[in-house]
């Protein structure tokens, strides 16, 4: 009881979070990549990369429901685009994790930072793994299409991670910054990941 408890409280205080994150508009553009050169942290998939639109658009699918004929073909085109998605919101979960293995890797490796700003980060990254969990659940239940903007507030949400973990790569002195990420693609290469 005290388990099912905890949990409703945990998802209640996830749910309000989520809602202030959609409340919240802080002036930046909604895609920084669209618009600028965007070099990832290594190791990222490249999720966050090709035009929103061509994961996530339904121009074909509402065109294909103006021909009744062609039903079938709209029935089969859904579920293909059900399971893309589902696989790209996969892929940007994976994404935070290695945000997270980075963040934590350049913390070893002499990266000075506040309390503050680390809690912050740990926010951040529990709260896009709970953002993840909760539009992947949608949509498998309700479907590729239903959900176009909370689509967009996900990868928003994986791409701010990312462009903290440079913010922080940033931060590393000159003379060091060559071997910190030449042994972050060592690290990557014994976790089995892709370098580039």
């Amino acid at each position: 009881m005290v388990g099912i408890i905890v949990t409703f409280l945990v998802s209640a205080l996830g749910l309000c979070l989520l809602f202030v994150f959609f409340l919240r508009h802080d002036g930046t553009a909604k895609h920084p990549n669209d618009n600028q050169a965007h070099v990832p942290v290594a190791g990222l998939s490249a999720a966050l990369f090709p035009p929103f639109d061509i994961i996530v658009g339904n121009d074909d699918y509402r065109k294909l429901g103006t021909m009744p004929e062609l039903k079938s073909v709209r029935e089969m085109f859904w579920r293909d685009r059900r399971r893309i998605v589902l696989m790209w919101l996969g892929e940007l979960q994976k994404d935070v994790h290695v945000l997270w293995k980075f963040r934590r890797f350049l913390v070893r490796n002499g990266l000075l930072v506040t309390f503050r700003e680390e809690v912050g980060v740990v926010f951040a990254g529990l709260l896009a793994l709970l953002y993840l969990k909760v539009v992947r659940a949608a949509v498998f239940i309700f479907g590729p299409f239903a959900l176009h903007r909370a689509l967009g507030k996900a990868r928003l949400l994986v791409e701010r991670l990312s462009i903290w973990g440079e913010g922080a790569l940033d931060r590393v002195p000159a003379a060091r910054k060559a071997e910190i990420e030449q042994r972050w693609t060592q690290q990557l290469l014994a976790m089995g990941m892709r370098t580039g």
